[in-house]
């Protein structure tokens, strides 16, 4: 967040509790949309230098395949659906390109917020440090990412919302070579551990990231201990045959959880990431939720802090990622009751299904982990109703703005290089005229003109609905590469008034 907001020219100062960079691997599965959000912090080279790419995964049923899943993806893509890294990468690369390119954030290490206090035109925060120091800050505005179990939420008398499933896991991370690609694999009552679900993914540093379930009748203070930990991690390594020498490298323990904040804004205070829900990790919705959570706020504050648009704008911060995250919730809880079946009747409609996946692959999506997506914000009110005829469900208003090849006068590019700090409009005509240009600019509008030179494998014109009977037309995407609006022909009035509506326009 700190990042974001210093791309857009405001100061903000970040209290962390910790002494440095998180332990243990932690969320691990950083998504397409993750990456671009990640991209407009600067850490995205790191980011893909480091990272493992992956495209699917398999899923068995004791030792039978049962399912062999793919995403989306194809060789114009920027990044690859998935990326696997350790977080503490993730927060290392993005302290460095804050580092490396602004003065406007400052980060106070070993300091913990002990107090919030709202006032007509701001927030006081008392914060202490490990030393015992006590400081008040005073700013605009605080934004609340301090986790599941947050400090300015308890001193605020909120509570979250919603369900926690008993079903526990070991979280392990162990140092061992292997040859295996880069894939999601999970095994449903493997040999190795019977009765359980395990779950592994490569790291970076020839890491094994193993998740498994434990009874319901085992003590979970004694589950993570280490005597207890490497037989059943040796086991399933034996049985996959992976017989290199390994260690363990963080031990940790987790339920999946479904709870969420009525709404994340109150007053000057935004909650975001696991301050504002907890989602379970099947489906790795948890970073990557946050992510989304701060790629959609960071714009719409700073506009707010530099008076371009009015203080309303943050309500639609709440109400988009509030919608975001009960979407979430829903599938990650369909996921979870699969993972870690909460009753008799789940565990044996699981147990059909994959007995009938073993020989019926029209069984096999049920299986299917339903990995994270950006979700649509079909009902914003930042939408824009369209006009004209426009191809059908694709970048429709409110939807996340695909993606395509383009070709510039310094050679090829991403269209998503383009998002992440401006309005953004996409001029389709073959020679735009000058004046439209203009105009759009004097809306305080970023224009990208996409021509038939441009878009050389039509990818921009398919990808966002313009039929080819169309000679021209305007579609307008928010700063967190979302769709607000698309308009047949050139002519910038409506786009002019929409903007205006919603406090946007300069």
């Amino acid at each position: 967040m700190s990042a974001l907001l210093a791309r857009h020219g405001i100061s903000n100062l970040v209290i962390e509790a910790d002494d440095g960079y998180c332990s243990g691997s932690r969320a691990i599965c950083v998504s397409r949309r993750s990456q671009e959000i990640l991209g407009w912090a600067g850490a995205d080279r790191m980011l893909v230098a480091k990272g493992l790419p992956w495209t699917g995964g398999r899923s068995y049923w004791q030792d039978t395949e049962v399912l062999h899943f793919l995403m989306p993806n194809d060789a114009t893509q920027r990044f690859a659906p998935m990326l696997n890294i350790q977080q503490y990468y993730v927060e290392q690369f993005v302290h460095h390109a804050l580092q490396a390119s602004s003065e406007t954030a400052k980060l106070s290490w070993n300091s913990r917020v002990t107090d919030v206090r709202q006032t007509a035109d701001g927030v006081e925060v008392e914060v202490r440090t490990i030393g015992g120091d006590l400081s008040v800050f005073r700013s605009d505005f605080l934004i609340a990412c301090d986790g599941g179990r947050s400090t300015v939420r308890e001193r605020l008398g909120l509570e979250l919302e919603g369900m926690q499933y008993e079903g526990r896991y070991v979280i392990v991370d162990i140092a061992q070579k292997t040859k295996r690609p880069v894939e999601r694999l999970a095994w449903f009552d493997p040999p190795s551990n019977p009765g359980s679900t395990l779950l592994m993914h490569r790291q970076p540093d020839d890491v094994w990231r193993i998740d498994y379930q434990i009874r319901d009748d085992e003590d979970p203070a004694e589950a993570v201990k280490p005597e207890n930990v490497l037989p059943r991690v040796q086991s399933h390594l034996t049985m996959i045959g992976e017989n290199e020498p390994w260690e363990v490298k963080w031990i940790s323990i987790y339920n999946a959880k479904c709870l969420t904040l009525p709404r994340y804004r109150y007053g000057r205070v935004l909650f975001a990431g696991d301050a504002a829900h907890l989602v379970p990790i099947f489906g790795v919705r948890g970073l990557n939720s946050g992510l989304d959570d701060v790629g959609n706020l960071a714009w719409k504050l700073a506009r707010v802090i530099s008076g371009t648009a009015p203080d309303s704008l943050l309500d639609s911060y709440s109400s988009e990622r509030v919608h975001a995250t009960r979407e979430n919730l829903a599938y990650g809880a369909k996921s979870t009751e699969f993972m870690a079946p909460p009753n008799f009747a789940f565990e044996l409609m699981r147990e059909a299904t994959l007995r009938l996946a073993v020989r019926d692959d029209k069984v096999r999506p049920l299986i299917n982990p339903r990995q994270s997506a950006p979700v649509s914000y079909n009902g914003s009110a930042l939408n824009i109703q369209e006009q004209g005829e426009w191809a059908s469900g694709i970048a429709a208003p409110g939807q996340p703005a695909p993606e395509a090849l383009l070709t510039g006068a310094s050679g090829v590019f991403h269209l998503t290089q383009c998002f992440g700090k401006d309005v953004l409009c996409l001029v389709f005509a073959d020679k735009p005229a000058p004046k439209t240009i203009a105009e759009l600019r004097d809306q305080g509008v970023d224009v990208l003109n996409i021509s038939p030179e441009v878009d050389t494998l039509g990818q921009a014109r398919d990808r966002y609905g313009l039929p080819h009977s169309l000679a021209s037309g305007l579609v307008l995407i928010r700063p967190d590469g979302y769709v607000m609006g698309r308009w047949r022909e050139l002519d910038i009035v409506p786009l002019a008034a929409a903007l205006k509506a919603r406090g946007l326009s300069q």
